[in-house]
């Protein structure tokens, strides 16, 4: 017999995904839960292959988890205080970051168990990774991380490491970077990071493109300059026409490179919410983190940048 607090969580929950425009997709978070996330690739395209209608993938920040829960998948974006601190911390390195202001909801996706995960396993957009923090494109670290330390906490280390090493970081503004990092850091490790599964049916009547468009993604065209660039795109079941590819042949849609490049499928326009579900994944931080500790590191020790090739049992020195 459950007892009345156990009935009250779950009709709790329930109304929780009632209200929300996705759903948590519980066979997938069942499936990486109980896996290694190595092996994940692999057992979803096997899923996308059982299905009559496959999905594209989108790997996001927990950043977006509210917007999505609220709007769906279209006009995602930055609040104004994160884009005022990014700027701010990239001009003290002498770099400009550019947000599109042009109102263009765009979307990357790739084919479902191909390499989504590479997006939302990290902790930042890559603007924000590289020319904030000044971390490397290859996601390797200028320093290491410490067992037990939060990643807000790791974040502004790294940052101070940075400013450490540029000659010409205006020092007067460094505690002001500081404080705007961890704000910044903190909205981006505030929850889970989701990887959303897309219908190709939602998306078979918007503008596409195999990767990035000239004066799309930089907010470069606005206006009529932008509505005569979408004019010249495809729609996505005409971007898949063009290039042979058929949904319903599986292995035809998989050999394909387009669909599972690194540069992304990018669905232009407003995203149609039907059966969009998602299921949450770790961060590279956070298995980086757990690694250490099932390897027996403890608190206060200096995790190697090669955890995850490391097969010792004592890290107590």
């Amino acid at each position: 017999m459950y007892n009345i607090d156990y009935i009250k969580t779950i009709i709790t929950n329930f109304l929780k995904s009632s209200n929300t425009i996705v759903r948590p997709n519980i066979q997938l978070q069942q499936l990486y839960d109980t896996n290694d996330y190595y092996e994940m690739p692999m057992l979803l395209q096997e899923y996308n292959l059982s299905q009559s209608m496959p999905f594209l993938a989108s790997g996001l920040s927990c950043y977006f988890n509210n917007q999505v829960n609220e709007n769906g998948l279209s006009n995602l974006k930055l609040s104004a205080q994160d884009i005022e601190d990014a700027k701010f911390i990239a001009s003290c390195f002498g770099k400009t970051i550019n947000y599109s202001d042009n109102n263009l909801s765009t979307l990357y996706t790739v084919l479902l168990g191909t390499i989504e995960f590479n997006y939302g396993m990290q902790t930042f957009p890559a603007g924000i990774f590289e020319d904030v923090f000044q971390c490397s494109s290859d996601h390797s670290m200028p320093i290491q991380p410490i067992v037990g330390e939060s990643e807000v906490d790791f974040y502004c280390r790294v940052l101070e490491y940075q400013i450490s090493q540029f000659n010409d970081f205006p020092l007067e503004r460094k505690s002001e970077a500081l404080v705007r990092a961890k704000r910044l850091t903190s909205n981006f490790c505030n929850g889970k990071n989701r990887i959303y599964l897309i219908p190709f049916e939602n998306v078979m009547n918007n503008k596409a493109s195999f990767g990035d468009i000239t004066g799309l993604r930089d907010g470069k065209l606005n206006g009529e300059e932008l509505q005569k660039k979408l004019a010249t795109l495809p729609s996505f079941e005409n971007l898949l026409q063009s290039f042979g590819i058929a949904i319903d042949n599986g292995m035809n849609l998989y050999n394909n490179p387009n669909m599972t490049s690194e540069f992304g499928i990018a669905i232009y326009g407003t995203i149609v919410n039907k059966d969009i579900s998602y299921f949450e994944i770790d961060r590279v931080y956070d298995l980086i983190q757990k690694k250490a500790k099932e390897m027996g590191y403890i608190n206060g020790n200096i995790i190697p940048n090669d955890i995850f090739q490391e097969n010792r049992n004592d890290y107590s020195k």
